[in-house]
């Protein structure tokens, strides 16, 4: 026991004279003066207590002094939510849709029924553990699709919009539901081990082409996922059930380049709510070397790719070839190679800025017992405002994909759009990249900062009339669908028009909506398959909550 001497004895004294903070508060705020990273070390989740024991003191003097005096207290930043701790994170999506249709219409047909309405929920919730040398992602996800049309998929003519193609596509089911793994990968990192860029992802998990790396520019990225990334590889996140990829996905990841090498096979999914079995039938390789973002040109990043898709399921093929000269594809595979490039820009012009985009592919290989001889291009411009109001930015569009010419020549040139994200090309899913042109403008404002309007108009026509009029999101099954179905235009090549409103809101950072209206004018093609009704209309609600 330490003997107390006069001095302390004055102090002492003095306790009860002065005022508390006299001796608590201003102590420790002297504290903090001399060791400025005491509040650093306070308020982080992980500090450390000091050596010197200045560190455990410091705090409890705030503490119990502010309590003391003012009643105030000293609270940690709030965590993001779902933070669990500066290594684990739960994350977790709810989506609730509803769908009305009225689509195009066969006569005479039987089930023809393309009016119709359902709505559905998807539920996710992941688990995301991050550390220095590795990530480690696991996510689950619920689908219910509710109130499907039975009578929808018509004889002749086939499934009158999503909603008979989920019906079909999932056991002839009117409500079907499934839990299943969605994601399940682990991402190796080897800068620990001398590597830095080096990245080795192994497990299931979602594959979008084109979009390897992001620049940190938001309009940048935002037109990349857009217009650039899915076309021939995607996971189909507007679909209710969405696909994803079994394998792996190595990256060199550097200032000027991004590297990526991807080896796959797809889910099932898509349309098909049994999403957990994966596809071993098909096998999927995707290489790209991009050059980012001002590297090779300012304001300006460039990719190119290559893409084998290889399929040998018991389904047969859909192509322009009688039905009876069709093979299977466990007789005569699918061998397609394809190559392609893309330049995207983005920059600066008077008081707003100007984009560009040029894309092109061309596709080698066998098709069944068919030479593949195949090509796709894609030119886009425009320009956004920046100091008018509403910030409108115009853009328009010209895309076109070869189709086939004669069907006994021994050669197939339609243009195969592999495993795409189909909606991010067709708003409304009623046609497909393939053997088809398609011009458009769009117009897209900003109301305010939470809410974008985008207005389009499309004229829709056949690159060859000898071929048929395709739609379709590719393999979504093991075996009985091919993933694409195809018409025969009867000689035509005038598919129409397509107008299109969307309209999306960010209430905050974890909820959004929006809502979609289209409205489809058939051309010659599309009264000559549709005898009933040669207009379509489609309609949907959404709301989205993520954290």
């Amino acid at each position: 026991m330490t003997p107390t001497t006069p001095r302390n004895k004055k102090n002492t004294d003095n306790l009860t004279k002065k005022p508390f903070r006299h001796y608590f508060v201003y102590p420790a705020v002297a504290l903090l003066a001399l060791e400025n990273k005491i509040g650093e070390r306070f308020f982080r989740p992980d500090h450390v207590i000091s050596s010197t024991g200045i560190m455990p003191l410091a705090p409890l003097i705030i503490s119990v002094g502010l309590l003391l005096t003012s009643g105030a207290t000293l609270a940690e930043e709030p965590k993001p939510l779902g933070q669990i701790n500066d290594y684990l994170r739960v994350t977790g999506e709810l989506q609730g849709r509803y769908e009305k249709w009225d689509y195009f219409q066969p006569s005479p047909a039987v089930n023809n029924n393309n009016d119709y309405d359902f709505w559905a929920l998807r539920a996710r919730l992941g688990i995301l553990l991050a550390t220095s040398f590795l990530d480690g992602y696991a996510q689950a996800q619920y689908t219910g699709i509710y109130g499907l049309p039975n009578n929808a998929v018509a004889v002749p003519g086939g499934a009158l919009g999503l909603g008979a193609a989920y019906f079909s596509e999932s056991q002839f089911t009117t409500s079907p539901g499934n839990v299943f793994l969605k994601q399940a990968y682990l991402n190796l990192k080897f800068a620990q081990l001398g590597l830095p860029g080096m990245f080795l992802k192994v497990g299931r998990f979602e594959l979008l082409d084109g979009m390897d790396y992001k620049t940190g520019d938001e309009r940048f990225d935002g037109l990349k996922l857009s217009r650039v990334s899915q076309r021939l590889i995607g996971p189909i996140g507007y679909t209710h059930i969405t696909r994803d990829f079994d394998g792996f996905s190595a990256v060199y990841d550097k200032t000027a380049v991004n590297v990526t090498v991807s080896g796959v096979r797809p889910t099932q999914g898509g349309l098909n709510i049994q999403a957990q079995d994966g596809i071993t039938a098909v096998n999927l390789l995707y290489t790209a070397l991009t050059s980012k973002k001002d590297k090779l040109l300012p304001d300006t990043e460039g990719r190119l790719f290559y893409i084998y898709y290889g399929d040998d399921r018991n389904t047969q093929v859909v192509d322009n070839r009688p039905v009876t000269d069709r093979p299977f594809l466990n007789q005569q595979n699918l061998a397609i190679h394809t190559l392609g490039t893309h330049l995207l820009t983005l920059k600066p012009l008077g008081s707003g800025s100007i984009d560009g985009l040029l894309w092109g592919a061309y596709q080698f290989g066998n098709w069944t017992n068919q030479t593949q001889q195949a090509w796709s291009v894609d030119a886009e411009a425009g320009y956004q405002w920046g100091k008018l109001p509403f910030k409108p930015w115009l853009r328009a569009v010209y895309s076109l994909s070869s189709g086939d010419d004669n069907p006994g020549d021994g050669k197939h040139k339609t243009f195969f759009e592999i495993l795409p994200s189909t909606r991010a090309y067709a708003k409304f899913p009623y046609f497909s990249l393939m053997n088809l042109q398609d011009a458009f403008i769009e117009m897209i404002v900003a109301p305010t900062q939470k809410i974008k309007v985008a207005i389009d108009l499309h004229h829709l026509s056949l690159a060859n009339s000898n071929d048929l009029f395709y739609a379709g999101v590719g393999a979504t099954s093991r075996s009985g669908s091919f993933g694409y179905q195809g018409r025969s235009s009867g000689g035509n090549s005038n598919v129409g028009e397509l107008v299109d409103i969307s309209f999306t809101q960010t209430l905050n950072k974890q909820v959004s909506w929006g809502a979609y209206y289209a409205h489809a004018f058939g051309g010659n093609v599309l009264q000559y398959i549709y005898q009933g009704k040669q207009d379509a209309d489609y309609a949907f609600v959404e709301f989205n909550l993520t954290f």
